[in-house]
């Protein structure tokens, strides 16, 4: 029985708690990851360059802050979502957007 309970407790213990989500650039095919939303706001980061390469989003802003751009913003648009700093897509990714606003789309 003890030995059972100690299988289950391993288990358990490497089992993550919530998958995230990996996610493709539609233009460089770099792949990033999609964090869990805690308080409206999410974290995008790339695979390879870590927090380097990342970005916050906020549901109630629309804003992505990243420590490379500063502030852009996401936007949905038909077929997915993107960042825009300043005019200019710097990602972009098919699906759902992450976040929930009807205010944040392209404009």
């Amino acid at each position: 029985m003890f030995t059972r309970g100690l299988v289950f407790l391993a288990l358990f213990l490497s089992t993550p708690a919530l998958a995230a989500t990996e996610l493709t650039d539609q233009a460089t095919g770099a792949f990033y990851v999609l964090g869990d939303t805690a308080e409206g706001k999410v974290t995008l980061t790339s695979k390879v360059d870590g927090e380097k390469d990342s970005y916050v989003l906020s549901q109630d802003t629309c804003y992505a802050e990243s420590p490379i751009y500063g502030v852009g913003a996401w936007q949905a648009v038909d077929g997915g979502w993107r960042i825009m700093v300043q005019g200019t897509k710097i990602l972009g990714f098919e699906g759902a957007p992450p976040l929930e606003n009807p205010v944040c789309v392209s404009q």
